[in-house]
């Protein structure tokens, strides 16, 4: 039997505290079935600092089984998700929750293995951990997670990743997806694909590439770049001239090129292409053009080529896009 371990703190998400437990719940119903016995498969109690109730982010009060210092010892560790408020929120969060974070630490090198999705990666990462192994997180908070923990592998296209015992899984619903993957981790492979099937999880999700806006939180302070940002998205459609653009903003090209990677970590090429990527995928959702027509209206000649770029960046073809995110 394996044994969870399910953190609970004041302003986490109810769904991301509790949807695990669910889903450990379906597990332990399919294989006491399979079985024909009343044994369960999966175990949890939930703790947190104090053993005290915790109020969630919704505002409704959990209570829990145990603090931190008479807890149990677990073969999991499951910390769920919060809403991120930004760098200063993050700060004071970290203070408040240092006695877990040191738990934690203690936890993991005593054998547990630390599970984590979406805003937790911050948590785990803040205990240091994560240094120097590969991590996810909510693609949507990739540059400001890169910006505070620099030393984290970070791959934000990964649904899961898993390293030396720290699993951490992508935005807000992926809990199901790790769920799923703990399942199979921990019983069998067959339990978890019944699990999924009977809570309609799509498993063949495995990048949250798919669902990246590419250009989401990249307008710049400097404002050359945010001036160069503006042509270029007012222009996507037109044959660029870097050495051209750059007369236009006023600085060399090698400068132009400087600043966009000091303030967006991309080139003005890739930004541009990231323009014409964002707006395929409108056409793509909201009309009926061929892929053929797409491709022209966002600046490209060769359907070809623009099609290894689309999947380089979303991890799937045009076409494959429109099938799964066209507007029903």
């Amino acid at each position: 039997m394996a044994k969870m371990g399910i953190v609970a703190y004041d302003n986490c998400y109810l769904s991301s505290l509790s949807g695990p437990m669910d889903s450990f719940q379906v597990a332990n119903a399919f294989s006491c079935r399979q079985s024909g016995s009343s044994g369960t498969t999966f175990s949890w109690n939930t703790v947190s600092i104090t053993g005290e109730p915790v109020k969630t982010s919704g505002g409704i009060s959990i209570a829990t089984d145990m603090s931190i210092v008479n807890a149990e010892e677990f073969d999991v560790i499951y910390l769920p998700a919060f809403p991120y408020q930004g760098a200063l929120a993050m700060d004071e969060m970290a203070k408040e929750l240092r006695p877990l974070l040191d738990w934690l630490v203690v936890r993991w090198k005593r054998g547990a293995t630390l599970v984590t999705i979406c805003t937790g990666g911050f948590l785990l990462a803040e205990t240091g951990l994560l240094d120097g192994r590969e991590a996810t997180t909510t693609w949507w908070l990739e540059q400001q997670f890169h910006k505070r923990y620099p030393k984290v592998k970070l791959n934000g296209r990964k649904m899961i990743t898993e390293q030396d015992r720290l699993m951490c899984a992508g935005a807000m619903t992926s809990y199901q997806n790790m769920s799923v993957h703990l399942i199979e981790r921990y019983a069998t492979a067959d339990l978890a694909i019944q699990c999924a099937k009977a809570m309609l999880i799509d498993t063949s999700v495995r990048a949250q590439s798919p669902y990246q806006n590419l250009l989401m939180d990249e307008v710049s302070g400097d404002p050359v770049v945010a001036k160069a940002q503006y042509w270029l998205q007012n222009h996507a459609k037109e044959n660029i001239d870097l050495a051209a653009l750059a007369q236009k903003m006023g600085v060399s090209q090698r400068t132009l090129i400087r600043r966009f990677k000091a303030e967006l970590d991309l080139t003005p090429l890739s930004y541009l292409q990231n323009i014409r990527i964002e707006t395929a995928k409108q056409l793509l959702e909201n009309t009926t053009l061929p892929i053929i027509e797409v491709t022209e209206r966002v600046g490209y000649s060769d359907i070809s080529s623009f099609s290894r770029l689309f999947k380089q960046r979303t991890g799937l073809t045009p076409a494959a896009y429109r099938l799964r995110f066209k507007a029903k």
